[in-house]
């Protein structure tokens, strides 16, 4: 059984007329409200992911260098030079032989230059390393016994060091601060 098909069916006028220009902006001015307000919404996503993602790095920054600095301090067993930016000293006896090594012997440091980093280095090390990054302040205050501030040497049994940590991208400015206090456990030994 064969099927004939017949050239007599008419197709109308569908297939002869295309869009005419009116309906052609009408379609894209629709697209266009339609896709706006998606477009609107995403790019607001991804900026506020954005912020979050400076903001943790600054807090964590900060957290991460102090918390570092801070607990080396509290082994320390001597103090050898301070200053509100610098602090060297004897961290501890690794080879517990009462003998400052190179390799026991650290120097915290700030340049005082803001977005400069707050620095790490043993002094058998040939260079620092950064602990803190975009450090706009950083003071380290010296304590006696008595809690009256202090800068010798032999006095020093508290202090509390600050951290301001400053990170400005697109013309804003992400910052924290922090402030630490920190009792070394060893230096009357």
């Amino acid at each position: 059984m064969k099927i004939k098909l017949s050239r007599n069916i008419k197709l109308g006028n569908i297939g002869n007329k295309g869009f005419s220009l009116i309906e052609l902006l009408i379609v894209l001015s629709i697209l266009g409200i339609v896709l706006f307000p998606i477009y609107e919404f995403l790019r607001q996503g991804a900026l506020s992911w954005q912020l979050g993602e400076n903001k943790t790095e600054v807090v964590q920054n900060a957290r991460i260098g102090l918390d570092k600095m801070c607990d080396e301090i509290k082994h320390a067993r001597e103090i050898y030079s301070s200053s509100p930016s610098l602090i060297h000293f004897w961290w501890k006896d690794l080879n517990e032989d009462d003998v400052a090594d190179g390799n026991e012997i650290l120097t915290y440091s700030w340049s005082g230059i803001s977005n400069d980093d707050l620095t790490r280095k043993f002094d058998s090390e040939a260079q620092s390393t950064p602990i803190a990054n975009y450090v706009d302040d950083f003071q380290l205050e010296y304590f006696n016994a008595a809690g009256v501030q202090t800068m010798t040497l032999e006095e020093i049994v508290f202090m509390t060091a600050d951290l301001k940590i400053k990170k400005t991208t697109l013309s804003h400015d992400y910052i924290s601060q922090m402030r630490k206090s920190i009792a070394p456990r060893n230096l009357m030994l």
